[in-house]
């Protein structure tokens, strides 16, 4: 390869054509550059792109809550579950406990240990029983 003596290429360009292209070359370089970093930078790449869901995330919600069905079903299953829980709690209260005994077991199921206080509760049962207390 031989070169010019001149300094160009060979083409016959003039100085100013060279630094043109050497100019656009050094732009060329620069933005090759900067999207390679913006590529090594995770971070920001991380941010943007939860920035992104959040703004889907966002705009999917508003076009479900401003749905008249979907409020409708929202009223009418909270009714439903409000209803359920006063039901429940009402067939709760007309539930009475197992009446409680008021004299020990004897025989073959009776206990083996001795329990003062739950012998002691009975006597005041009985004791307020006999009084005319409920």
């Amino acid at each position: 390869m031989t070169s010019d003596p001149r300094g160009g290429d060979g083409s016959g360009a003039s100085p100013a054509e060279l630094r043109a292209r050497i100019e656009r070359t050094r732009q060329e370089l620069g933005d090759t550059v900067a999207e390679l970093a913006d590529k090594a930078d995770v971070k920001s790449r991380a941010q943007e792109k939860a920035a992104r869901i959040k703004d889907g995330a966002t705009a999917a919600t508003h076009r479900l809550t401003g749905s008249t069905a979907v409020r409708t079903a929202a009223v009418a299953g909270g009714a439903l579950l409000a209803g359920a829980l006063v039901l429940r709690r009402r067939g709760r209260a007309r539930v009475r406990p197992h009446p409680r005994r008021t004299t020990p077991r004897t025989g073959p199921r009776a206990k083996k240990t001795a329990r003062p206080l739950a012998t002691a509760g009975a006597k005041a049962r009985r004791a307020c029983r006999s009084k005319g207390h409920r």
